[in-house]
């Protein structure tokens, strides 16, 4: 039998032999199409602030009355408007966006008045620019524990500045949150571009500024170091002096799946590849504990009963007779332990 070709080697599965991977005969020199239109999908935006329109709010005081009342007189009035009146924010931040197909209607609409509400002043709405504006007094917050609610980050967070929206959100199958919150002003988060984390029931948020670029985000993550063989029940707190002997920005003690106990290693961020190495070269204790410095590519190496390099957990000096059964979806049992996203409960009685 011949052995195959290096074309057939590099060949996907189920592909043709007479034809390349984008379905075309092989050598086919077909110039691509000359595109004679094209079509773009235009959304052109309009904004107002029923707070600001009092006998509007008085006319229509809830927002399903005021968005059909709009979509009504507005289809009657302007031939591309969509029909798709929306309320987006709340509290202060509360504005109707209106969509139009074009945007000669959509100026028209903007900074007429009518009568049906005549206080409810439109002006031109941007959400990407709005959002780049908001971004400059923003800052983005990770590794928050199920245990702290949005109540607790808007008691501590609202020292730095006043808050005008704050958004607590998980990814799914993460075991912790994220949070955004926007200030008033830019002044507020200016500090945050050398303080890259605080510390909230002991737990160590990294903060982010929103206006950051990618490459400055991912420099918040480029130099990080673990530290192993802890002691039990260690918390973010508890190894806040590295931060201030060794320049280290963050230090993370994670959180066991099952349990939500912290784990016996923490991954410690620092600013420089030159910073990171003079503190690894440092023998750190812990309660008479001598701790050992690794790589994070060594995480999984690490036994998560003693926190030992190359330690088996199943063979682990500290496995207990009797071991705990995991669940199927340990992440959903989190969030209704911590009562994350879960839906309210009637209060009728049956």
């Amino acid at each position: 039998m011949p052995a195959p070709s290096n074309k057939d080697l590099h060949q996907p599965p189920n592909a043709s032999p007479n034809l390349d991977t984008n379905g075309a005969p092989d050598g086919d020199l077909t110039p691509d199409p000359v595109v004679t239109l094209a079509i773009t999908r235009d959304d052109f935006q309009a904004a107002a602030e029923p707070n600001a329109a009092p006998e509007s709010f008085k006319k229509f005081p809830t927002n399903k009355a005021l968005i059909e009342a709009v979509n009504n007189l507005f289809l009657e009035t302007y031939e591309s408007f969509t029909g798709k009146a929306r309320i987006a924010g709340s509290g202060e931040a509360k504005h109707l966006v209106i969509h139009f197909h074009t945007a000669e209607a959509r100026d028209l609409c903007v900074g007429s008045t009518h009568s049906e509400f005549p206080d409810l002043i439109f002006h031109a709405h941007d959400p990407r620019q709005l959002r780049s504006n908001e971004d400059l007094q923003a800052i983005q917050i990770t590794d928050i524990p199920f245990f702290i609610k949005k109540d607790n980050l808007m008691a501590y967070f609202k020292k730095f500045g006043n808050i005008t929206s704050c958004r607590l959100f998980s990814r799914p199958n993460a075991k912790v949150q994220q949070a955004r919150i926007v200030y008033d002003h830019a002044d507020s988060i200016a500090h945050f571009t050398d303080q890259w984390a605080v510390y909230c029931f002991s737990t160590c948020l990294r903060i982010t500024p929103c206006f950051y670029t990618v490459d400055q985000k991912a420099a918040h993550r480029q130099y990080v170091a673990t530290l192993t063989h802890l002691p039990p029940n260690v918390k973010d707190i508890n190894l806040a002096p590295l931060t201030h002997n060794f320049g280290a920005k963050a230090v993370n003690v994670p959180l066991s799946l099952n349990s939500y106990k912290p784990k016996r290693w923490a991954y410690v961020t620092f600013n420089s590849q030159e910073t990171m190495d003079a503190a690894m070269e440092q023998t750190i204790s812990f309660q008479s504990h001598v701790l050992f410095w690794s790589s994070p590519d060594n995480t999984n190496k690490l036994c998560h009963r003693c926190g030992k390099l190359g330690c088996a957990p199943n063979f682990c000096p500290l496995k207990q007779a009797r071991g705990r059964s995991r669940t199927r979806d340990p992440v959903a049992k989190l969030k209704e332990h911590f009562n994350v996203n879960q839906p309210r409960r009637s209060n009728s009685k049956s």
